[in-house]
């Protein structure tokens, strides 16, 4: 219930009007209507004022640049001020040339234009500029560098060279929140401080002290308080930056986890550097120690993973894991389109939730420490339904290649099936049909196995696994 009346007949007429302008229209490689941006706009101006013109203005922003409005329609039904800001908004292409042949020079316009607006156009810029940087960060952290072959520029460092110089054309605001997260996800995507890898050298400085399916740690020998993990070879670039940068708005939300330092090159591998947690034991390693104690371990780890499971996620900054598998389907090898619309359909199916997910959720990734557990491994990090986490503890517990449990966990897969027992009791409550669960998740551990798979080669075992998999939308 609203605490006070306030007039929006200005801002309701806005959104009417946004809303026929950009009907039946789509965002640009989003598959949502395209009003889904000028209303994020809106809302992001509304934190910043609460000037009803500044709102509406937000509204219709792209109304004049993407539809058949024109400034004087804007002008007659919105008034002066109003037309002015969406027209400072509007790009102006000429016509008779080509959008990719001319964005350089409008951006440049655009920017120029900005730098010397007023607040109130800044602010409704903001909202514009903020939204289209939150869709670029999203989409980042799922395809990479593929990501710019959607756009007019093709090339980064267009796209890097057109967010800075907008947030220097901004900066006036840079007071405002939605300035600071701007800025925060242009760093994020773009590169900062910390992203500019440092060479190491791992001979001299540092000793081995774990691996993974995708990358080796190493301990620093002269400061104890640093560690390295390097990617193997074969792994993309944007894979260390995306872990970088999703461990660093973990570590933000308050989450467990080590501090990320920032990149590092070592034998021409990147890889990222951490704070170190000192006299750490993985779940994996305690329980190979002290298999008397499997049990308490066990569900300890079951209790921690449905805490994560428990926390909202914050959707604007973390990626939806349905967006991801989508893309690990999407671009897999192993499946004719036939299949591939099948399995979409499965993920389609699964009930939508906002918690957190850990992304490569298993005993090796939980560690212990003076009384305190730590989550690791957090390039995956994302929101949506845990059942996707609970497949890779799945798989690792029931369905790993001998040699490679006892390489990664340190003890052999009857002891993994006796944890997985423990942790399903402990999870779902102590009345669970273990048989019903397996069959509820055996699918999301091929799905992770896929995920895995479009970065290394699989072993024959785990394809074999991925192709015996049904993805049946009634089981």
């Amino acid at each position: 219930m609203a605490n006070a009346f306030i007039d929006t007949s200005l801002v309701d007429k806005a959104i009417r009007f946004a809303v026929n302008a950009h009907a039946n229209s789509e965002r640009r490689g989003k598959g949502f209507p395209y009003i889904v941006h000028p209303m994020e706009a809106m809302e992001i101006v509304s934190t910043i004022t609460t000037d009803p013109e500044l709102i509406a203005a937000a509204a219709l922003h792209d109304t004049v640049e993407d539809t058949s409005v024109t400034i004087d329609d804007i002008r007659r039904e919105f008034g002066d001020r109003i037309a002015g800001i969406v027209k400072a908004e509007s790009d102006e292409v000429t016509e008779g040339t080509k959008e990719e042949d001319t964005w350089h020079a409008r951006k440049k316009a655009a920017i120029d234009r900005l730098a010397q607006a007023d607040r109130d156009t800044k602010i409704v810029a903001m909202g514009d500029k903020l939204s289209n940087m939150r869709a670029i960060y999203r989409d980042y952290m799922v395809q990479g560098d593929e990501l710019w072959k959607i756009f007019h520029a093709k090339d980064r460092s267009d796209h890097e060279w057109h967010y800075r110089g907008l947030a220097d054309s901004l900066s006036e605001l840079s007071d405002t929140f939605a300035y600071q997260e701007f800025v925060r996800l242009i760093n994020s995507v773009f590169g900062a401080k910390g992203f500019v890898p440092r060479v190491i050298d791992l001979a001299r400085d540092y000793v081995r002290s774990g691996d993974s399916y995708t990358c080796v740690s190493y301990d620093c020998k002269n400061n104890p308080d640093r560690m390295v993990k390097i990617y193997n070879d074969g792994v993309p670039r944007h894979v260390a930056e995306k872990e970088i940068v999703i461990a660093d708005a973990v570590y933000q939300m308050g989450i467990a986890s080590p501090r990320p330092i920032g990149l590092v090159m070592a034998d021409n591998k990147l890889g990222v550097e951490f704070e170190r947690i000192i006299n750490k034991r993985s779940y994996a390693r305690a329980i190979s120690q002290e298999p008397e104690n499997l049990e308490k371990y066990a569900a300890t780890f079951a209790r921690y993973c449905k805490k994560i499971h428990s926390t909202p996620c914050r959707t604007d900054i973390f990626t939806h894991v349905v967006d991801i598998v989508k893309k690990d389907i999407e671009i897999s090898d192993l499946f004719d389109d036939a299949k591939k619309k099948q399995i979409i359909s499965f993920i389609d199916s699964v009930p939508v939730t906002h918690t957190c997910l850990h992304g490569d959720m298993h005993i090796g990734n939980l560690l212990m420490a003076g009384g305190k557990n730590y989550w690791i491994d957090l390039g995956d990090f994302s929101y949506g339904n845990p059942l996707f986490d609970l497949g890779m503890v799945y798989f690792t517990c029931n369905s790993n290649i001998e040699n490679v449990t006892m390489d990664l966990y340190h003890v052999n897969n009857e002891t993994m099936g006796k944890i997985w027992n423990v942790f399903v009791k402990e999870y779902f409550g102590p009345d669970a049909d273990l048989d019903e669960i397996n069959k509820k998740i055996v699918p999301f551990a091929a799905l992770r196995m896929i995920h895995l798979g479009n970065a290394f080669n699989l072993f024959p075992e785990m394809k074999e696994f991925i192709m015996n998999t049904s993805f049946d939308n009634n089981q």
